[in-house]
């Protein structure tokens, strides 16, 4: 639990803190499912199939990547957050850079994971008059009967999809998040400098009158 102090400060630094937690804390939640699911299936794929198109299942394993960094970088920034800082955030900049880079990563990687998921291949089985699949007919080759294992993949790389995108949408969020705070800031700096020049004027101004 966090203390009132660690709350108090972090609703001074910053009024949408619980938000942001809030989304760092599900999207650690997405991307450990999204991981889950990618590397079970990269792992079934490799081990069934041999892939004549790349080094083993390279589709699922450009859709782990950025799943892996979420993991770790939430998690982190939270306890930056809470732990080291004590409730003071990082800069606003960092977030935008770490934030535009797990988005940007997870489109190329859920594209390539859907246009390459082996979910493509389902077929529905063609029965024979006897009203069995025959696994040795070549369209049958691919259907639930037969090759049971096609499905089991593809429910997981289907799944790890559904994860990634809510993850994609989760930084997404965050990182408009951090553009405006990364804009805010650099105004309110503006205006301090104006500010302070415009104090030293008037000292200058008030010495040269004295």
């Amino acid at each position: 639990m966090l203390s009132m102090d660690i709350k108090r400060r972090a609703a001074e630094e910053d009024h949408r803190w619980l938000t942001k937690a809030t989304l760092r804390l599900v999207g650690t939640f997405f991307a450990a499912l999204a991981m889950i699911m990618f590397s079970a299936s990269i792992h079934y794929t490799n081990a069934n199939f041999i892939n004549t198109e790349g080094p083993g299942d390279w589709t699922d394993g450009l859709a782990l990547a950025p799943a892996v960094l979420a993991l770790i970088y939430n998690p982190l920034d939270l306890i930056f957050l809470f732990v080291v800082r004590k409730g003071r955030p990082a800069h606003p900049a960092f977030h935008v850079g770490m934030d535009l880079l797990t988005w940007v990563l997870l489109v190329p990687g859920i594209i390539v994971a859907l246009a390459g998921g082996i979910f493509w291949y389902w077929t529905r089985g063609v029965a024979g008059q006897d009203g069995a699949v025959d696994c040795s007919f070549f369209f049958n080759t691919f259907t639930k009967q037969c090759t049971p294992i096609v499905y089991t993949i593809g429910n997981m790389e289907i799944a790890g999809l559904v994860f990634e995108f809510f993850l994609f949408m989760i930084h997404l969020s965050l990182f408009v998040f951090a553009v405006v705070d990364l804009h805010r800031k650099r105004v309110a700096r503006t205006l301090g400098s104006r500010d302070f020049d415009m104090e030293l004027r008037k000292d200058a101004e008030h010495g040269s009158f004295s």
